[in-house]
Formats: C-alpha cells, sequence, structure tokens
C-alpha cells in the first residue's frame, strides 16, 4: 500500500496509473515516463527512466499494473523509481484495492439516507425517491459512484456521502424559510448529481463516458428523472417542473455550465448547499493531508492557499 511506502525501500505491488506523460531529457536525447500512482490509500509520483515503445503502448491500453522499483525522496516527497511494469489482467484487478473509497461508512450514509427520506412527507416526492433509490441498478450505482473526477469525493461512495451532505444542509437552511418547501428541497439535493451515475466510469480509475462528455450530468439527470416521472400517475406538472430546475440551475452560473441560474428559492439553498459542500470537503481535505502544515499548497481548482491552523 502506497500509506507503508519508505524512503530507500525496494517495493512490488499493483497500482492504478491515473496520469502519465512523456518528458525529454534536458541534457541527453531521448525521453522518460511521468506517471501517478494510486491505490486505496493514496496517490504518489513516479518515474520511469528507461522507457521502452512496449511500455508506452502498454499505458495507452492499460491503467492498472504490476510494478516494482525504488522509493525515493524528492524535495521533500517520496517518489517511485519504476524499473519494470507489466499489465494486470482484468480478472485479476481488484477494484476496491485501488480505488479509494468514502471515509464514511456504508451503513452511517444508509442511515443518514434513511432519515432523510422519511422527512418527504408529500406522496409524489417520497414515491419518486423510493423509485429511483429502491431499484437495483440505479440505487447501487448512486451508492457507489464517485461524486468527481478529481476535485471532491474522487472515491467510490463519493456521490453518495455528498448527496447526502448537501441534503442535510439543505434541510437545516429550509428551517430558516417558512416559505421554502422542504419536501422538494431535500428531494432536489437527494437527486441533483443523479446523472453523475452515467456521466462517470469507474470500473478500473474514474474517467468520463462518452455520454457524459457529449451532455453532462446535468441534461443526464433531467432525462433520467424525467422517465421516472413519467410512469407516476398524476404526478403534479408544476412540482415536476420546478424539480428540473433545481438540477438545472444547481451549479448556480452560466459560466460554471449551469442551464439556468436559481429563480425559485428551493433551487437556490440547492445551489449554496451544494457549492459549500464541496468547497468544505476541499477545506477537511487539506486539514487532514497537511496536518503539519500551517497553509496547504496551492489549489487551482479554489484558486487560493488555505490556511489550515
Amino acid at each position: 500500500m502506497i500509506q507503508d511506502l519508505k524512503a530507500g525501500e525496494r517495493f512490488q505491488g499493483t497500482f492504478l496509473i491515473t496520469d502519465w506523460k512523456e518528458a525529454s531529457f534536458r541534457n541527453k536525447p531521448g525521453s522518460y515516463l511521468i506517471l501517478t500512482c494510486q491505490d486505496r490509500t493514496g496517490s504518489i509520483g513516479g518515474k520511469v527512466w528507461e522507457m521502452t515503445l512496449q511500455m508506452n503502448h502498454w499505458l495507452q491500453e492499460f491503467d492498472v499494473f504490476e510494478l516494482k522499483g525504488q522509493v525515493n525522496e524528492f524535495r521533500g516527497n517520496l517518489e517511485l523509481t519504476i524499473e519494470a511494469l507489466q499489465p494486470v489482467p482484468e480478472d485479476k484487478i481488484d477494484l476496491t484495492e485501488l480505488l479509494q473509497a468514502s471515509p464514511v461508512s456504508a451503513a452511517e450514509l444508509e442511515k443518514r439516507l434513511k432519515t432523510l427520506i422519511e422527512e418527504v412527507k408529500d406522496p409524489y416526492l417520497s414515491l419518486l425517491i423510493h423509485q429511483i433509490l429502491d431499484d437495483p441498478k440505479i440505487g447501487d450505482a448512486y451508492r457507489s459512484c464517485p461524486a468527481a473526477r478529481k476535485i471532491h469525493q474522487a472515491y467510490l461512495r463519493g456521490l453518495w456521502e455528498h448527496s447526502v451532505e448537501v441534503a442535510e444542509l439543505a434541510a437545516a437552511l429550509a428551517a430558516h424559510y417558512p416559505e421554502v418547501n422542504r419536501d422538494l428541497t431535500i428531494t432536489g439535493a437527494l437527486l441533483h448529481d443523479l446523472g453523475k451515475i452515467d456521466e462517470y466510469k469507474y470500473a478500473r480509475g474514474i474517467d468520463v463516458t462518452t455520454e457524459g462528455r457529449l451532455l453532462g450530468h446535468i441534461v443526464i439527470g433531467i432525462q433520467m428523472i424525467t422517465r421516472e416521472i413519467d410512469m407516476i400517475l398524476g404526478f403534479p406538472a408544476e412540482l415536476k417542473t420546478k424539480l428540473m430546475h433545481i438540477l438545472a440551475s444547481h451549479h448556480g452560473r452560466y459560466e460554471w455550465q449551469s442551464p439556468k441560474r436559481p429563480k425559485i428559492m428551493e433551487a437556490l439553498l440547492v445551489h449554496y448547499a451544494d457549492a459549500m459542500e464541496a468547497e468544505l470537503w476541499q477545506f477537511r481535505h487539506a486539514k487532514e493531508g497537511y496536518p503539519d502544515s500551517e497553509w496547504s499548497p496551492y489549489l487551482p481548482s479554489m484558486e487560493r492557499y488555505l490556511y489550515l491552523k
């Protein structure tokens, strides 16, 4: 496991290669490989100083490899000097050993999800949530899909964790405004990112599907929930429109790829709860990742350094 690696030691193990590029030597002809290696305990950089055409071909076709070499320290960080790599056959891959998972247990998330669902008293919204999340295929995907590829909760159960926490925040905010439809707010929060189950593929590493690249999770989610609503006899048209608006506007701004800006109070609450949860996750992650530091490294996704004390 990556978390157990120590400078100066030899290593051999199975890793997911999440990024790689070929770089040219500065002072001599030729090139070398720069890799990012991952398992469920973390990620680490690596270099292959003597690359071959076979390696280059493998990296274009595969992403899980048996690696061996030396652990070194470079500029205060550990990195791998990789001496050999070999693709791992599909039937030998254990995804749970390669992808990180939510630190919140499945049992805890299920308990919190159930509590939120029980708060929804509107019969149509309650039926819709159960219809979606009790479905074996959709429900299982919702409970295993990552919430993002890199920025926040980019691990198994990430979507589940993010959705529950957004719904809890939105419900708490809704309690301050009696004119807000609490049932609609909770439903919108729980389902706002549903389209991510088809936006991402994560059978090996986390990547974006063709459908995800062409449509994005907002459009996909609206399509999915529309299909589910159309199977519920008598579902109120206005309620459907408001729920679709929450999905369409939850990114909040056009420059954040939001088709609409929030135009109802429930949509505004879900938007701010969504943004707040994702950004606070990055603060928490930085504090955990750099426990002895006063400041985080510069975080491009936040466009700032974070004060950690």
